[in-house]
């Protein structure tokens, strides 16, 4: 008589054994697949749900992207202090933003009477540097556009006063001239 060995029976033992174990990971599988789904679902209606996460200062893990240079010109195409709302800068912080670049110009002697191309760019950097230590949220934009846009509009109002100042002058000297008292002249030659 053959023998039966028990290696036939252990495989057959064996297979039935992995059968149940694969249903068993296949059952918990799905649990899982379910409650994931769950999870995301939540997750989405919380993001929908929340706010916005504002990032701490100095925090470059979840900064967002630097704003870039808006087009056109400060003063005539956009409103800086306008533009400047949304990232929560109100217009009393915008004029001691424009205060301190005025200051941190005139300490650093910046030329008064030349454009800001013509500046010494140690002193600028000097200048951006301050108010970005000064002022964090200036880190926010791109390439410090908004700090340089500041120092262009003081540079702009300095050599625009200093152009009034200078008419004034030209047109008090052209002044003398008609302060001549024709009244005792003889024949239109003025006395003086």
């Amino acid at each position: 008589m053959p023998r039966i060995s028990n290696s036939t029976t252990s495989k057959k033992a064996a297979k039935a054994n992995s059968a149940v174990a694969n249903r068993a990971l296949a059952d918990a599988n799905n649990r899982l697949e379910a409650q994931l789904a769950e999870l995301r679902l939540q997750l989405e209606a919380a993001r929908v749900a929340a706010p916005a996460p504002v990032p701490a200062p100095g925090n470059a893990a979840v900064m967002p992207l630097l704003v870039p240079r808006i087009p056109g010109e400060h003063g005539r195409q956009y409103n800086l202090a306008k533009e400047l709302e949304p990232y929560g800068v109100a217009r009393r912080q915008y004029n001691h933003m424009l205060a301190e670049v005025r200051d941190s110009a005139r300490i650093a002697q910046l030329d008064r009477n030349a454009y800001y191309r013509a500046q010494d760019p140690v002193k600028l950097a000097q200048i951006i540097a301050l108010m970005r230590k000064r002022f964090p949220v200036l880190k926010r934009f791109a390439s410090d556009w908004v700090t340089v846009e500041m120092l262009k509009q003081c540079l702009r109002n300095w050599r625009a006063k200093a152009k009034a100042n200078a008419d004034i002058i030209r047109n008090d000297s052209n002044d003398d001239t008609d302060n001549v008292n024709m009244a005792n002249s003889r024949v239109g030659s003025p006395e003086i």
